[in-house]
């Protein structure tokens, strides 16, 4: 009956603690945070930045019990990755210490865990659906309570059915059926998401985005400035047009300023009255892996060097 569901908007409404917010303010305004049931989708190319934005989400919300499943990657990276986010330590500093005995950087490990990041369960095995009910069934057992959020990265690599679409339906159903926020990494086709190119509702390899309440799009400004340059060149090598040189050097000047940005938008959002986002770039600190929303700014980076951008 249609009563049930207004009794559901009633909870959502009054209880906006229950959702997950990202920590990019633009986008949380308008998505007013990942409700019990839905599925927030991040889409990308590989290596374009999903799992940095995915761990500064998990830093956002601390104060939650947070489920994540990452087979891709093993839980001491996590670890480690947070870490240097959260401490803002170089990794190859932290490496390097924690090689040498470094008690110090050793404890730092010990306490972002224990501390900083004590109610965050990994499980980094694959992912049938049998093992993530299992999963899910002992950290309810261990903390007395449901998981506040469930975390997947990524979509592709879930062990339930025989498409994409398919595994995508399979974690609806998981959330729903648990009545949790579900938090889902996604790749890009090569052909969509290859050389930085901006993200769109189609993006996604092989479908899945229907199944979304909303979809982040995160991809890396420079590979699309590179390729440009790339196919520029070719031109000039071919005639020398002034207008195609004017717009080599504007692209070299933009390279200098995204060598190290991550660019984030909102492609999707169901929310009644919400809106989408466009490109908002963040400043990806390399050496801890943090990110910084520009809002307007230059990288530190590109100031460093004494350049001026009109």
């Amino acid at each position: 009956p249609l009563a049930e569901a207004a009794d559901s908007f009633v909870r959502w409404a009054q209880s906006p603690q229950d959702r997950v917010h990202l920590g990019i303010n633009q986008i949380d305004k308008e998505l007013r945070g990942i409700a019990p049931g839905e599925i927030a989708m991040m889409l990308g190319f590989a290596h374009g930045g999903k799992t940095l934005l995915l761990l500064h989400a998990l830093r956002n919300n601390r104060d939650k019990h947070i489920a994540m499943f990452i087979p891709d990657e093993p839980r001491q990276l996590v670890l480690t990755k947070l870490t240097c986010i959260h401490h803002n330590i170089d990794a190859r500093e932290l490496e390097a210490r924690v090689a040498a005995d470094d008690q110090e950087a050793i404890d730092l490990l010990r306490r972002t865990a224990e501390e900083d990041f004590p109610n965050l369960a990994v499980f980094d095995q694959p992912l049938t659906s049998s093992d993530m009910e299992r999963a899910y069934g002992e950290v309810c057992d261990v903390w007395g309570q449901v998981p506040e959020l469930v975390v997947v990265d990524y979509l592709d690599l879930v062990e339930a059915g025989e498409t994409v679409p398919d595994k995508a339906t399979f974690l609806k159903g998981f959330g729903r059926r648990h009545d949790i926020p579900m938090l889902v990494l996604h790749q890009t086709s090569r052909t969509a998401g290859a050389d930085g190119k901006k993200m769109t509702m189609s993006s996604g390899s092989y479908g899945g985005e229907q199944q979304a309440t909303s979809i982040i799009g995160v991809r890396r400004k420079k590979y699309q400035i590179a390729a440009e340059i790339n196919e520029l060149i070719e031109k000039l090598d071919r005639s020398h047009s002034e207008r195609a040189q004017d717009r080599l050097d504007y692209l070299r000047l933009e390279q200098r300023i995204h060598e190290h940005t991550v660019t984030v938008s909102l492609l999707k959002n169901k929310r009644p009255a919400g809106q989408l986002v466009d490109d908002i770039d963040f400043e990806l600190d390399v050496a801890t892996g943090r990110l910084r929303e520009l809002d307007g700014e230059l990288p530190e980076q590109y100031l460093q060097v004494g350049m001026i951008y009109d």
